[in-house]
């Protein structure tokens, strides 16, 4: 079945070769990293000093980074002389790495699952330990950590019903692929049944819950909070809409609800943060279309107050700024979540106690999602009707916005603990 895999594999590379070309020479994310995609990594990496324990932690994304990072840095200041390895596959998560992770002895772009790639790979870094952050599942490089002798394991691990659907088709294979994981720490028990279910020994799995919970969250001054008003032009009085790491397709509706929002003449703001700021310029064109203004947070001076007109729809075209950008919301929209696109993590908002409104999308943050929903924290609307209806009752109803931030806090606090969990089942293999 590999050979299937690999057969089929260097089809579509190949088939696909003069579209990657094009990319890799116009684009610059598809360019970053990708000699070491092709399994040549940097002279220090190979003249690493060979003693100490080596661990290879692989999160895909900025997401996957930020779960990981409180794991690593107790992981580093419990076993100094470990030698860490953290790879990613997107440029924002390498970036992101090499700024919340001095700890880290090296960052690497994860390579392509090519079987000649991979072995390369893995004969340099010569890891004792894998650890997986959530369920990217990679078949040729697993085989190959299993034949390398190494331990492979999965933290933090999570299903999507899509994915599950996808190694449904495939189970025969993903059984044979699930045998060379030794562990699988799983989020929920709704995961722990969907990694069964595809091939993984019941014997194996844990579960240890979510670390994004325990995700060192950047707490706000007063002094600091009014100093990033002050860069947006937000008065005292003004009550303030994040739309948070939006997709294509969702900013429309969320501009209408908000011109809706202020047919009374409010003062409403609108902060809209996409997930790809490379989409900033797509989303001007969407503001001005509605008749309304638009300002890019890289126009604001970030040294003075800015007057900006109560019709100007503000966009997030930085990186590394929302999560504390959430301390100013009166109300959150958690993007990703009106598309087939899984939602985007909503934790950081309900940190800073802000009431979140979720679309019908939200199944790579389900567990988090329904606990959210039950506990009073956050609404999920169905269309844009409901979402202008949710935004007016909330805005016009500040006691509701208290209680309803108070109870999406207390959700943290109660599930913290995983990263400890998770420690412990590493350690026995140390």
């Amino acid at each position: 079945m590999y050979f299937i895999y690999n057969f089929l594999l260097i089809t579509i590379l190949i088939a696909t070769s003069p579209f990657w070309v094009y990319k890799v020479f116009t684009k610059e994310k598809h360019r970053k990293g990708f000699i070491e995609k092709t399994g040549i990594l940097p002279q220090h990496i190979k003249q690493a000093p060979s003693s100490g324990k080596r661990i290879h932690i692989h999160a895909v994304s900025v997401g996957e980074v930020n779960a990981v990072t409180p794991f690593i840095k107790e992981l580093k200041k419990r076993h100094p002389d470990i030698r860490l390895i953290l790879s990613t596959v997107t440029p924002t998560g390498y970036d992101m790495a090499h700024k919340r992770l001095p700890e880290v002895d090296h960052i690497i772009y994860f390579p392509f699952d090519l079987p000649w790639i991979v072995k390369r790979v893995i004969n340099t870094i010569r890891p004792h330990i894998f650890i997986l952050v959530e369920t990217e599942l990679w078949p040729n490089f697993l085989r190959q950590i299993r034949r390398a002798g190494a331990v492979s394991i999965i933290i933090n691990g999570r299903i999507s019903p899509h994915t599950l659907r996808g190694y449904t088709f495939i189970r025969p294979f993903m059984k044979r692929v699930l045998k060379n994981v030794d562990l699988f720490c799983m989020q929920s028990d709704e995961d722990a049944r969907r990694i069964k279910s595809i091939g993984a020994p019941d014997n194996a799995i844990k579960i240890t819950g979510n670390m994004k919970y325990d995700q060192k969250f950047i707490d706000v001054s007063g002094k600091d909070l009014m100093g990033k008003k002050g860069v947006f032009g937000i008065d005292k009085d003004d009550l303030v809409i994040i739309a948070g790491s939006t997709h294509k397709g969702e900013e429309e509706m969320i501009l209408e609800s908000y011109k809706k929002c202020t047919g009374g003449g409010e003062k409403i703001r609108l902060i809209i943060a996409p997930r790809h700021i490379e989409r900033a310029g797509e989303i001007e064109r969407l503001v001005k279309m509605q008749g309304l203004e638009v300002v890019r947070r890289t126009e604001l001076n970030s040294s003075k107050m800015n007057t900006i007109p109560y019709n100007t729809v503000m966009i997030v075209d930085t990186i590394g700024e929302l999560a504390t950008l959430y301390s100013m919301a009166d109300v959150v929209i958690i993007g990703g979540s009106f598309i087939p696109h899984g939602g985007q993590n909503p934790l950081e908002a309900i940190y800073y106690k802000r009431p979140v409104i979720f679309g019908q999308h939200m199944f790579n943050f389900q567990e988090i999602t329904e606990e959210i929903i039950g506990n009073g924290a956050g609404v999920r609307v169905d269309n844009r009707e409901d979402l202008a209806r949710v935004l007016i009752e909330l805005l016009n109803d500040p006691d509701m916005r208290k209680k309803m931030g108070e109870k999406g806090y207390q959700i943290i606090q109660k599930n913290r603990g995983t990263v400890e969990k998770n420690l412990v089942i590493v350690e026995k293999y140390l």
